[in-house]
C-alpha cells in the first residue's frame, strides 16, 4: 500500500483542534460491533470488538498523536505544536473510519493511494468532511525508447560517477 500527500507533504491538525479531534476518535469506540472489522473474542460471554490493527480498547491510546501513529502513519509535531500526519506504509485496517472522524478537524487537503492490486484513489478534506475519489489514470503521449538510447544514458552516468571519483 502506497500513498502520497498533496502539496505540502502532509496533512495538518492544528494544536487548539487536538482535544477535539481525540474526542471524536473516542467515540468510535462505542460504535456498534459490527462496524469493528479487526476480529472478536469472548465467544457467546460478553464478546468483544475491536478495530482493524488497532487496540480492543482505543481509550488505551492517550492522544490524537497516538491514535494515528497506532495506524501506522508518521506523526510530527510542528514548531506550534500542531499534529503533522505524513507517511503510511503499512496494512490496511480501517483507517478511514479515524479519518473521517477527525476530518473536522483536519486542515483542508488531499492524500492519494495507491492500492497493492493497481487501484488509486484519493481522500479530499474540506468543510470539515472527509470525500473519496476513485482514481482514474491517462496516457497522453509515447515517445519511443531505444536499447542504445538507454545504454547510452548508463554509459555517461557511469563515466560521470567515476569522474567524481577520480577527482578525490
Amino acid at each position: 500500500m502506497g500513498y502520497y500527500v498533496n502539496g505540502n507533504g502532509e496533512l495538518r491538525i492544528k494544536k487548539e483542534n487536538l482535544d477535539k479531534a481525540y474526542e471524536a476518535l473516542m467515540a468510535l469506540q462505542d460504535a456498534p460491533n459490527k462496524a469493528k472489522r479487526g476480529g472478536s473474542s469472548g465467544g457467546d460471554k460478553a464478546p468483544r470488538f475491536w478495530y482493524s490493527w488497532m487496540p480492543e480498547d482505543l481509550r488505551t491510546l492517550p492522544d490524537t498523536k497516538a491514535v494515528f501513529a497506532e495506524l501506522g502513519f508518521e506523526v510530527n509535531d510542528d514548531e506550534n505544536g500542531d499534529l503533522l500526519i505524513s507517511c503510511y506504509d503499512n496494512k490496511t485496517g480501517q483507517e478511514d473510519v479515524f479519518f473521517a472522524a477527525a476530518a473536522p478537524f483536519i486542515e483542508e487537503g488531499d492524500y492519494e493511494w495507491t492500492g497493492e492490486d493497481g487501484d488509486f484513489w484519493k481522500w479530499e478534506f474540506r468543510d470539515g468532511k472527509m470525500y473519496l475519489l476513485s482514481g482514474q489514470r491517462i496516457y497522453t503521449h509515447a515517445a519511443p525508447i531505444e536499447v542504445a538510447d538507454l545504454h547510452a544514458q548508463q554509459v555517461a552516468m557511469v563515466e560521470r560517477i567515476d569522474a567524481m571519483f577520480a577527482k578525490k
